[in-house]
C-alpha cells in the first residue's frame, strides 16, 4: 500500500466489502491505497489523474468540474468516450431561454394574516340546521 493525496473528492470502495460501500475522501486528504485501488483514479481509467503520490506535495492542481463531468474511458480500448460539457450534436438554447423572468408569486393572491377575521360586508349568516327529529318507537335505525 502506498500513500496518495486526493486532488478531488473521491468515493473509495472498501476492500472486500460485500455491500459495496465506499468511504468519502475529501480533496487534500492523504489515503493509503493498493495499486489496484489507485488505478481506479488514474489514467487510462480516468481522463485525468484524481490522485497523486503523497510525497509529491506542493500545490494541488486546480481541476474544474467540467473536466470531470461527462468523461468516461473505455476499459477495452483506453480511449475517452465523450467530451466534457454539452455534446457537439446538441442544439443551442433558443433565444431568450437564459433570461430569468419574475412574476407575481401565487402566494400574493392568498389571504394574508389577519384577513380571516374580517368578513365581507355582504356576507349572510347561515342559520343552523334543525335538530334531528327524535327516533320513533318501534323503528330501527
Amino acid at each position: 500500500m502506498s500513500a496518495y493525496e486526493a486532488i478531488v473528492n473521491l468515493s473509495v470502495p472498501r476492500e472486500g466489502d460485500a455491500g459495496k460501500e465506499t468511504d468519502l475522501v475529501f480533496a487534500g486528504e492523504t489515503i493509503e491505497l493498493t495499486d489496484a485501488q489507485a488505478d481506479l483514479f488514474r489514467p487510462p481509467l480516468k481522463a485525468i489523474a484524481m490522485i497523486r503520490p503523497a510525497k509529491d506535495g506542493g500545490e494541488r492542481p486546480r481541476i474544474l468540474p467540467r473536466q470531470l463531468s461527462g468523461i468516461q474511458v473505455s476499459r477495452r480500448t483506453g480511449l475517452i468516450v465523450g467530451v466534457p460539457g454539452p455534446g457537439a450534436d446538441t442544439r443551442p438554447d433558443p433565444a431568450g431561454s437564459s433570461q430569468i423572468i419574475t412574476t407575481e408569486p401565487p402566494e400574493a393572491n392568498e389571504p394574508q394574516p389577519g384577513d380571516e377575521t374580517a368578513s365581507p360586508v355582504d356576507a349572510v349568516d347561515i342559520p343552523p340546521r334543525a335538530r334531528r327529529a327524535p327516533a320513533r318507537a318501534g323503528s330501527r335505525s
